[in-house]
């Protein structure tokens, strides 16, 4: 059949109507490359000091070493070596150091002193060998073996090879003059895993949290009781607290080295006696803490409340702390709920900006 032109008109116009209706019109879309957040990488670090290794590698065990720390026992051989120290409270309302060493042993340390019932607390995290004296009494020694160390002790080690590394020296009258071998000891020891990081910390010491978010602390004084004051003083030439000495004059190492720290911790742990002896309660514990770095300080918290693992510091809300990298001295006050007999809560003052702030444990 013949279609008429009008017929033919209308059925191209409807055929174009429904091509039509089956091209969609395609919107154009911005395509948006999504970047990812950066992640920090932490770089190796050595574990105790926090510096940057580079391509280098840490072996070796620490070798924690209990010292006197009274007028008669100083000046102390080697402890400005020490990568970490504590100064803890004891009997008599003095004080004696644990100090930790890695990065340089010295060929010499004393004067060697007793452990206490704290130092079972404390040496587990950094694992390597404990160096010490003698104890109170016997059962502050099975407290301590009970961490499972490597123990080196004075009055137990006659007999062994342990006791040739021992001396006396000519420098300080008994009990004051017995020291320790500690480089030559330790080299005995190397098949002792190398300790694990202690603390968080940042490259850039102005990255530090105390030196961020922290208030300026030019100089630090901490009673641990009527005799005893830790006294620090912000030196920006060197990037460290300097100690002193009650005297004003400076605290040094017999080697004339000024005894310094990078960081300086106040942590307030609460003392009570354990077999007749005022010991700080230093693990599985939470309690306040002070960081000082950068001539700044903040406030917060030490965390031990994981056995056997590295201290967590934290300020404000549960932020982590950052250190910078150096030494690190860690003052142990008595807290505001000591019971031990005879011990009384510590307390601090800080200058800040040429104002002296008190601050009670």
């Amino acid at each position: 059949m013949k279609l008429s032109s009008a017929a033919t008109a209308i059925m191209a116009l409807s055929l174009v109507l429904a091509g039509c209706a089956v091209v969609e019109e395609v919107e154009e879309v911005e395509v948006v490359e999504e970047v990812p957040e950066a992640v920090e990488v932490e770089v190796p670090r050595h574990p105790l000091t926090g510096f940057e290794l580079g391509g280098e590698t840490v072996s070796g065990p620490s070798i924690a070493i209990k010292i006197d720390n009274t007028d008669a026992g100083r000046p102390q051989v080697g402890i400005s070596a020490a990568d970490i120290v504590f100064e803890e409270l004891v009997e008599g309302g003095v004080t004696r150091y644990l100090a930790i060493f890695h990065t340089d042993v010295p060929v010499e340390v004393g004067p060697v002193r007793s452990g206490r019932p704290q130092d079972a607390e404390l040496v587990p995290s950094f694992g390597g060998v404990f160096v010490f004296s003698g104890v109170g009494n016997s059962n502050v020694r099975e407290i301590i073996r009970g961490t499972g160390l490597q123990l080196v002790e004075h009055d137990t080690s006659g007999g062994t090879p342990d006791g040739d590394f021992f001396f006396r020296s000519d420098r300080k009258p008994a009990p004051l003059n017995l020291h320790i071998e500690a480089a030559s000891l330790l080299e005995s020891y190397q098949d002792l895993a190398a300790p694990v990081q202690q603390f968080l910390f940042k490259t850039a010491p102005e990255e530090a949290s105390a030196f961020v978010d922290g208030v300026p602390a030019e100089e630090i004084r901490v009673v641990f009781s009527n005799r005893i004051e830790s006294h620090w003083e912000w030196d920006a030439a060197t990037g460290t607290y300097l100690k002193f000495l009650l005297n004003g004059s400076p605290d040094l190492d017999a080697d004339g080295t000024q005894i310094s720290a990078t960081n300086l911790l106040i942590f307030t742990p609460n003392y009570f006696d354990v077999e007749g002896l005022p010991s700080a309660k230093v693990g599985q514990t939470r309690e306040a803490a002070v960081i000082a770095t950068g001539g700044k300080l903040i406030q917060g918290s030490f965390d031990t409340t994981e056995f056997g693992a590295p201290i967590k510091l934290f300020y404000g809300e549960e932020q982590q702390v950052f250190l910078s990298p150096g030494k690190t001295f860690i003052l142990l006050p008595p807290g505001v709920g000591s019971l031990a007999a005879g011990v009384t809560p510590g307390s601090m003052t800080y200058v800040s900006n040429g104002e002296e702030i008190a601050r009670a444990f």
